[in-house]
């Protein structure tokens, strides 16, 4: 009587140990958690009228039209492409859950030199273009915006085109880390020469 009294209680405490402490606990095989797969790793869904184009900070999404903007506005001036390029960016966002949108809001060079005001023009370009989307249902974890001011052209001969929002579109968390980082090394390098 008095080993199995001191077997059971030895076997209680490892059961109590095994079965409930969820650091501790013995999995079997129906009750075992999933392995944890890479939320990043998967495939954007697509429609046609979408491209996406590979860079270093991510995907950015190619509508083939572009939003722009008067000089010193942060209101669009060409609307049915701006109707178009924001239905295909919600419509892209609808399709991909877990996707993070990134609006870049640019400049042209005219206001380059009067303090940071090509820098406030182009977060202000951002926000609008954030505050549409937000208002259309999407969480605001979803969408995030960075100013580039002048320091990121993209056209030489038309420098009017050049006062634009861009969308990279990333698939997580971790891909919206690297983009910080490279942001924060991008404008440190650029915007203060």
């Amino acid at each position: 009587m008095k080993y199995i009294i001191l077997f059971l209680s030895l076997l209680i405490p490892f059961i109590f140990i095994g079965c409930f402490i969820p650091e501790r606990r013995l999995y079997f095989s129906w009750n075992r958690p999933a392995e944890q797969k890479d939320i990043c790793n998967y495939e954007f869904n697509v429609d046609d009228n979408i491209d996406l184009i590979k860079t270093d900070k991510g995907m950015l999404i190619d509508t083939h039209k572009e939003i722009y903007y008067k000089l010193g506005s942060d209101k669009p001036y060409n609307i049915e492409d701006y109707v178009y390029v924001m239905q295909e960016v919600m419509s892209f966002m609808s399709n991909n859950k877990n996707s993070i949108i990134i609006i870049e809001g640019h400049a042209d060079i005219i206001g380059q030199g009067n303090g940071n005001i090509n820098f406030r023009l182009s977060e202000r370009r951002a926000s609008v273009i954030r505050d549409v989307i937000l208002s259309s249902g999407f969480s605001y974890k979803r969408v995030k915006i960075f100013p580039y001011s002048d320091i990121v052209p993209k056209y030489t001969n038309n420098i009017s085109k050049n006062r634009r929002v861009d969308f990279i579109a990333l698939k997580c968390e971790s891909e919206l880390e690297n983009y910080i980082k490279l942001y924060s090394n991008y404008y440190s390098n650029n915007f203060y020469k």
